[in-house]
């Protein structure tokens, strides 16, 4: 999701998969998703060769439809060639000059014309010879929407009006409309269009005694609810009020929301449309990729999927045709005489539109104490419909042309793990709950439960955080999002190459522009970075990665079970423990204050991530796999060979923990199972109370038996202080506790088993494993340059550099790795030489016989963006046969190459920035020379600094420098 334009914003991306595979795809409908993604096992030699088909993939922003097909088709050769398996489509208008000619203008806003889709055709046809994987994004900007359908069929929200009624009088005339405001001209998510009453569908009437205002909110006397919905016609009520009390008439209605679709390319008036109705949705499809324009021939080749970005919606409450029943199907009785009481500001957009109505409540409450529980039920019911009537009419359109649906299945308070699992390629995002790991696991969880094999993610991307994306920082995050079950990023993103003299040499920016200063969103990726021209050798690590981490299927040693369905950004509770929180690279950049930046609020899903950390940070310790699991597939478990299946997906033990309430079905289900075997472990206290507002009390009783035999079965045991992980089984088992590392288990159809080990801090570390004895043949597998080093024996160890990675492929068949063996350079050297003096050419500025330091420390170097320049001698004594020599350079912002005595001894680009440099050595004097990368933050910000109106989104961020340049020290070691 992006986080609003108020906070949080974004577009995304896609997921991949093999073109040859896809070429040769059957076109059966009914299994479109395996033929995109067949199952296969782990093989040594692709994973060597990291076939680009599994590398990553990027958002490719497209100023409207101001393009050429030249230009889309020599692009997609360059990404081609770079290490991208694929494009995803994205046409808008963020961050262009709004002031450009009209001629210009003119050409930006005509997406959707035949132009358009001419060029869309051109991107297609080079796709196809490039073996470039393309998706599209859902029309221009997000929501989906535009100007092609009637504004009647725009998304919906529910709304209430009222009236004061006279007691013992005779109403006669229309129930409450609401009013509407001008529409607003302008502006950016937060724009609306024209609504007119007359579009509302009136969803309840009903008449109540209120007892007291309390807080802006009105308490009614549920006993005098008189609900008179039937009794209206044609918007007419005739009914004799009560003789007594104060009575208020309340209407409830369904309203078109008036949101347009957020930097759209498309002139006219542009509605959201209604996600929420089926035969919208399948009329919108059929119009943007239907015959008028032009792509039928391309979908499967290369036309893979359409995208559809998080659901900001401008709504209050979600509403759709169907509501009303699927509400009484799924809780048990009718909302209709409670409607009024579920309505709350800003609710669906808690970021944005609820800033705007701070301690916002439900006007009306007819049981305040357990008006929860109501709107418990009715984003129950949100989850349901938003499920079938969206994502699954999207997925099932897709699939009869042989396509996919990808999407952030999530925006509004929602159950997530539901809406991943049902979408056809889930996707998660770095920039959405703080690129959180407990909502990463949402997000994989309700993948791995539905059996989905690629979940993607929009990645590489921080709020405030503009041209701070490194190599280093890349792998990082990387890291963080492939141990939590991603295995498909998508770079946010690479904007189309474009400049007609409003921007600096480097061109249009889409999220950093002068043009909207206060967005300051992560590195626009394209050929004008100063990383591009390495890319492709971070692209080919995380394609090594993204291939091991797609083999086999998910192993998993426990389940969390996630009591809530009203997720929400703002109420993420934080892991103490993890890293890279809003993209914040500690210890290498400022800690960043301000816009977009949001306290969580507190509430009981706040709270209970904050007492779930400790849990999870001591399974991890103990190298304990887990996931989250929410009540619908919960339900569907049951205990096969004493360990809990779930559509084929086994787990050996329950986690219920600090849990305020779980839901009765799941109570009895949790109840049904333990009593055959499920093993169970319980933190605190068995939660007495079910969410639900039917018959609750009763209810709430029944939960309370039910979870406190549960508590006191046979296979629960009760956690007082430490876990009982000696009771987990694991065929591969963490020999001590560590607590510096993240970690993601593959298993293969034979039983080996692909590990995934993760040091998430700047300090060397050991991993020490036990291996079961079956599993005779192990490696340890880099995926930085693909090779390979032996683990033998039963306990094995590797020692992980400073955000290091590796991946250990254990199996009990034997693996030809010979080709690729390489030693590896660890900490274990012994310094010699330290290199204290140096020559420095940091742009304009010349030093001679200098020590090393950090630019941005230096009044004449800090704001410089350009490569340095450093070379020293030194001198080696003796040259020692059979011994190894490093050279170590220390700290490096960020990406190094090295000489030594003018012959190349290659480049890093991660740390450790070390290299054998012991062929290149000579007894007595040596040159070292070393070209230093760094970002184009400080050189932007300068040129802020100076004036430059091109770099506006820099003014007043001269104290937010990032470190640049060679620091040190840099030492020569011996082994």
């Amino acid at each position: 999701m992006k986080k609003s334009f108020s906070l949080y914003f974004i577009v995304t991306v896609l997921c991949f998969f093999s073109v040859n595979q896809i070429n040769a795809q059957s076109k059966s409908p009914k299994v479109a998703s395996v033929q995109w993604f067949p199952y296969f096992n782990f093989d040594v030699a692709n994973f060597q060769k990291a076939p680009r088909e599994f590398g990553p993939f990027t958002r490719w922003w497209l100023p409207g439809n101001d393009v050429t097909s030249e230009e889309l088709q020599r692009e997609i050769k360059v990404l081609a060639n770079n290490g991208f398996a694929g494009v995803e489509v994205q046409p808008l208008t963020m961050g262009l000059n709004p002031k450009a000619p009209q001629e210009q203008i003119d050409r930006v806003y005509s997406w959707d014309t035949p132009s358009f889709y001419g060029h869309l055709r051109a991107i297609m046809q080079q796709a196809q010879i490039s073996k470039i994987i393309v998706d599209m994004n859902g029309g221009s900007g997000w929501p989906l929407g535009g100007s092609f359908f009637d504004p009647k069929e725009s998304m919906k929200t529910l709304a209430v009006a009222d009236s004061a009624l006279v007691s013992g009088s005779l109403y006669n005339g229309l129930v409450p409309m609401m009013k509407f405001p001008k529409p607003e001209s302008g502006g950016l998510s937060g724009s609306s269009n024209l609504v007119k009453p007359e579009w509302g569908i009136l969803k309840s009437v009903i008449a109540a005694k209120a007892l007291k205002i309390e807080e802006k909110q009105a308490v009614l006397d549920q006993k005098s609810v008189v609900n008179l919905t039937d009794k209206v016609k044609n918007n007419i009520l005739n009914w004799q009020v009560p003789g007594e009390g104060n009575w208020r008439l309340i209407a409830s209605w369904s309203i078109p929301s008036g949101e347009k679709p957020s930097v759209i390319a498309s002139k006219g008036t542009n509605y959201v449309i209604d996600h929420l109705d089926p035969e919208i949705v399948n009329k919108t499809y059929d119009y943007l990729l239907g015959s008028r324009a032009g792509l039928t021939a391309y979908f499967t080749k290369p036309l893979r999927a359409v995208f559809n970005d998080s659901y900001e919606f401008h709504t209050d409450r979600i509403i759709s045709p169907d509501f009303i029943e699927v509400f009484k199907k799924q809780n048990g009785y009718d909302i209709t005489p409670y409607l009024s009481s579920v309505v709350q500001k800003g609710y669906d957009h808690p970021t944005y539109l609820a800033s705007m109505y701070p301690n916002a409540k439900p006007p009306y409450a007819f049981d305040p104490v357990n008006q929860w529980r109501i709107m418990y039920d009715y984003d129950q019911t949100v989850a349901e419909v938003f499920k079938n009537n969206f994502i699954k009419t999207s997925n099932n359109w897709m699939q009869k042309h042989g396509l996919l649906h990808r999407t952030q299945a999530y925006g509004f308070p929602t159950d997530l793990i539901g809406t991943a699992a049902a979408a056809a390629i889930p996707e998660a995002e770095q920039l959405f709950a703080e690129g959180s790991e407990g909502y990463l696991k949402l997000v994989t969880s309700g993948a791995h439960l539905n059996n989905r094999p690629v979940i993607t993610q929009e990645s590489f991307v921080s709020i405030l955080r503009a041209e701070m994306t490194t190599p280093q920082k890349i792998k990082i995050w990387a890291d963080k999002s492939f141990a939590c079950g991603i295995n498909q990023l998508i770079y946010h993103g690479t904007p189309y190459k474009y400049n007609n003299g409003e921007y600096g040499k480097e061109g249009w920016n889409t999220w950093s522009s002068s043009f909207v200063p206060y967005i300051n969103f992560s590195t626009g990726m394209n050929e004008s970075d100063p990383f591009w021209k390495d890319l492709k050798e971070v692209n080919q690590y995380l394609a090594r990665c993204q291939y091991a981490l797609r083999a086999g299927k998910p192993q998993t040693d426990v389940l969390i079970y996630m009591p809530f369905n009203n997720f929400t950004e703002d109420q993420i509770g934080l892991n103490p423990e993890e890293t890279m929180i809003r993209g914040y690279f500690k210890g290498m950049e400022p800690d960043i204050k301000g816009f977009g930046v949001y306290k969580p609020s507190k509430t009981a899903l706040n709270t209970w991530y904050n007492t779930l950390w400790e849990t999870v940070n001591e399974l991890e310790a103990k190298g304990i796999t887990w996931e989250f699991v929410n009540d619908e597939y919960l339900q569907k478990a049951n205990v096969l060979n004493g360990k809990i299946n779930i559509q084929g997906n086994q787990y050996q033990t329950l986690i219920l923990a600090n849990l305020p309430y779980v839901n009765l079905k799941t109570a009895k289900h949790i109840n049904n199972l333990s009593k055959t075997g499920m093993n169970v472990w319980a933190i605190g206290a068995h939660p007495i109370q079910q969410p639900s507002y039917l018959d609750f009390e009763k209810n709430d009783l029944l939960t309370a038996q039910l979870m406190n035999e549960i508590w006191n079965e046979k296979h629960t045991i009760k956690i007082a202080s430490k876990l009982p992980v000696e009771t987990i089984i694991q065929k591969i088992r963490f020999s001590k506790e560590i607590r510096f590392s993240r970690q993601i288990n593959r298993e293969m159809a034979d039983g080996s088993i692909i590990k995934f080990i993760s040091n998430k801090t700047d300090q060397w570390q050991t991993i020490e494993l036990t291996v079961d004895e079956k599993l005779i043949n192990c490696y340890w597998f880099n995926a930085e340059d693909g090779s390979a080093i032996p683990a033998k024996g039963q306990n094995i160890s590797y020692r992980l550099s400073p955000y290091g990675s590796v991946l250990l492929y254990a199996s009990s068949k034997k693996t030809n790795v010979k080709s690729i063996v390489k030693k590896t350079i660890d900490d274990t050297f012994d310094p010699i030489v330290t290199i204290g003096n140096w020559n420095m050419k940091i742009g304009e500025n010349k030093y001679e016989n200098s020590p090393l330091f950090d630019w941005k420390d230096n009044e004449q170097t800090k704001f410089n963006s350009e490569d340095g320049l450093y070379s020293a001698n030194f001198s080696v004594d003796k040259i020692q046969a059979g011994k190894t020599y490093i050279v170590d350079l220390g700290k490096v912002f960020y990406v190094a190459y090295v000489k030594i005595n003018g012959v190349d001894a290659g480049k890093r680009l991660f740390s450790p920035y070390s290299f054998d440099i012991t062929k290149l050595l000579k007894q007595g004097q040596n040159s070292i020379e070393v070209t230093v990368i760094t970002t184009r933050r400080n050189g932007f910000t300068g040129e802020a600094v100076r004036g430059n109106s091109q770099y506006a989104q820099f003014k007043g961020k001269k104290n937010i420098l990032v470190p640049s340049g060679l620091v040190g020290p840099v030492v020569i070691k011996i082994k």
